[in-house]
């Protein structure tokens, strides 16, 4: 019987390399390992940053420059060598403004795209309003479809070589708004002004109707990297500065930027004092006993505690007059002696001594032997007054005449 378990053993396992094996040569034959490209969308950076495409075009031409987001570089500007690209300049205070202004007429070179005040007067706050340039929405635009490569307003600017003017698409919905429409530096595209470079002072203002040509999507169409190469191309020595976000963040990201260390602090510290709250000091508190306690513990705890708080007196007053009242009640003319003669009355009915029946019914004792004896001596004739009634009452049967 071993013999024939161990040969089918041997049999199942040989079938089973064997389908193994099987199976193997046909996978191999009928699969290949082959590479493939799965397209994962942009990169965090180029997510973060629409200029990132044309920061690392400008480097790989020699051309320093680097992106910044913040509104850091519009209050401190970098020196008058530096070119400023700024996607939205926003609004800025009078000291801002004076402050970009001065850069700007001390000789550096600001690329901006234009604001749209709306259907409301240029604000105090625009930088550009005050040089009488704006941005309006071009009627007529919306039901229009795009080009082929995805834009409408393709403008030929001449730069250089006046043969082969270079090609730059603006989106179609935008325009300049201008108070001269035919001055020479002004460049059009589809009939409308797109893009104005006006001198300031020592410094050159650029302004378009929208900066979309520089984004990581579109800097690659037309002949948008030559444009903006050489429109950013800063003197010797100089640099371009990509503002990409001017906008203030949030404090917490201001405060993490600036303290990392302290926040991370903080929280630990916040952590340490939530769980702490949770922690203990000092033994437990004892679960309180619900159940009913005895009479008779609770007057020897009553009294226990007058007793350690000096109030002894409310002990035995309260047993002098109810012992007086009894014998008051057993023979009426103790209501008319004084106590000294209510004391020699009552220890003569009891068969006492007058002084310390005296001192057990009108006075405190001093100390606690004292006091016991004074209990006692009050319980004697406390119950001679009930024995004495009990002899009083007749008993059943008995002749009472």
């Amino acid at each position: 019987m071993a013999a024939e378990q161990r040969t089918l053993g041997l049999v199942l396992i040989g079938l089973t390399l064997i389908a193994a094996v099987s199976f193997g040569a046909w996978f191999l034959t009928n699969f290949e390992r082959r590479p493939q490209e799965v397209a994962v969308g942009a990169a965090a950076a180029a997510r973060r940053n629409p200029f990132l495409a044309a920061e690392r075009f400008l480097t790989r031409l020699g051309i320093p420059a680097e992106s910044r987001a913040g509104a850091g570089l519009l209050h401190q500007p970098p020196p008058t060598a530096d070119t400023l690209v700024v996607n939205g300049l926003g609004r800025l205070n009078a000291r801002h403004r004076a402050t970009l202004g001065a850069w700007l007429r001390g000789g550096g070179r600001l690329v901006v795209e234009a604001t749209d005040p709306g259907d409301q007067d240029p604000s105090p706050d625009d930088l550009l309003g005050g040089f009488g340039i704006g941005r309006t929405r071009v009627e007529g635009t919306a039901d229009k479809r795009p080009g082929p490569d995805g834009e409408q307003a393709l403008g030929q600017i001449l730069w250089g070589d006046p043969r082969a003017p270079l090609r730059v698409g603006f989106d179609p919905d935008w325009a300049l708004k201008v108070a001269d429409p035919t001055q020479a530096n002004l460049v059009h595209a589809a009939g409308h002004p797109r893009l104005l470079q006006q001198a300031v002072g020592a410094g050159l203002l650029t302004v378009t109707s929208d900066l979309g040509f520089l984004t990581n999507e579109r800097i690659g169409r037309h002949d948008h990297a030559l444009f903006f190469a050489r429109l950013a191309r800063p003197p010797p020595g100089g640099k371009v500065w990509l503002l990409y976000d001017s906008s203030v963040p949030w404090l917490g990201a201001l405060l993490w930027a600036a303290a990392p260390a302290a926040l991370v602090a903080a929280g630990v510290l916040v952590l340490v004092w939530a769980w702490s709250l949770g922690a203990r000091l000092g033994p437990l508190t004892p679960v309180p006993d619900r159940r009913r306690r005895d009479l008779i513990e609770h007057l020897d705890a009553a009294a226990a505690f007058l007793w350690r708080h000096g109030r002894a007196g409310q002990l035995v007053a309260s047993t002098q007059r109810q012992v007086l009242g009894a014998w008051q009640r057993r023979r009426p003319e103790l209501r008319h002696l004084a106590p000294a003669q209510q004391a020699a009355v009552i220890a003569k009915a009891g068969a006492r001594p007058a002084g310390p029946v005296a001192a057990a019914l009108h006075t405190q004792a001093p100390d606690a032997p004292a006091f016991v004896e004074q209990t006692r001596l009050l319980k004697a004739l406390w119950q001679g007054t009930r024995e004495h009634r009990t002899a009083a009452r007749p008993g059943p049967g008995c002749d009472q005449n």
